[in-house]
């Protein structure tokens, strides 16, 4: 069943349209690689070998991977993937940290308060500020998570034996993402500067999902067309990024998904801070 998911994923990869018939043969393909996933997923104890992962893991870094309580496996094998960029970048001598400086968060605020003023009275400043800074760190711990996912799950795809999990999961988030992107457009945002970073980030997993498993989702993200096109670019600089992807580079992928968001001045990226370093609010 593995080879039967292999070569139907490997036939879509190098799929090539040659005329009216391609249509019926691409959906062939998509049929099996699909139905080989499931069954592959019915048949075998991924979670078991997740923890296999992470006790050898534990045992290479001579350190315990703290735990969420996260008990879906592939959710647990992004988290065990993100601990070894972590340590990796460490033991590399480049660990960074996301920063928040009171100019950056100014910054950014800069951005959007003058729509939280459309709906917030100027005798309610202090309500003003609180959502402000609400949006501001709802968003900023959103970006930090996705970026480091797709990193994970850009490496988690070298892992053969895991893809038939990771198609079925990134699959599964995409539609959320597309579904959750349907509501937002329907509905008042309080800030719709706001809503379109969430929205680019939301919809930017659609086309590592595409390069992966050559199945096109980024066209069901309906009214999306201006977001797409941050997306698309922020893609095309996270794969160059992966091609030569080296010890801490996650942390290259944030500053450039910040400058494609034009948001570099309103978050700072930079070495973890050492004793002497000045003092920096870290959200």
């Amino acid at each position: 069943m593995e080879n039967e998911f292999e070569n139907a994923l490997q036939g879509l990869l190098n799929f090539e349209y040659t005329g009216p018939e391609s249509a019926e043969k691409y959906n062939g393909l998509f049929r099996a690689m699909v139905s080989a996933s499931m069954k592959i997923c019915g048949e075998t104890d991924f979670d078991a070998l997740v923890n296999q992962k992470i006790e050898a893991a534990e045992k290479k870094y001579g350190l315990k991977m703290e735990s969420t309580g996260e008990t879906d496996p592939y959710k647990k094998l992004r988290e065990l993937v993100r601990f070894e960029m972590s340590r990796d970048a460490l033991l590399a001598g480049k660990e960074h940290e996301v920063c928040c400086t009171e100019s950056n968060f100014a910054m950014a605020v800069l951005k959007f308060r003058g729509e939280l003023e459309k709906i917030v009275p100027d005798s309610q400043k202090e309500v003003l500020d609180s959502m402000a800074y609400s949006l501001y760190s709802d968003f900023t711990k959103f970006f930090v998570c996705m970026a480091f996912d797709m990193v994970a799950d850009a490496k988690i795809y070298e892992m053969k034996e895991f893809r038939p999990l990771q198609i079925n999961a990134m699959g599964r988030e995409v539609r959320t993402s597309i579904k959750v992107i349907a509501e937002q457009n329907a509905k008042p945002q309080k800030s719709e500067t706001v809503t379109n970073w969430f929205r680019v980030m939301m919809i930017l997993p659609a086309f590592l999902f595409k390069k992966l498993y050559a199945v096109n989702m980024v066209d069901l993200f309906g009214d999306s067309e201006a977001q797409i096109a941050v997306a698309a670019q922020m893609f095309e600089d996270f794969d160059k990024a992966m091609s030569q992807f080296a010890a801490g580079d996650e942390y290259k992928v944030l500053q450039n998904f910040l400058k494609d968001l034009q948001l570099e001045n309103c978050f700072t990226v930079r070495l973890k801070a050492q004793k002497g370093d000045p003092k920096i609010v870290v959200n």
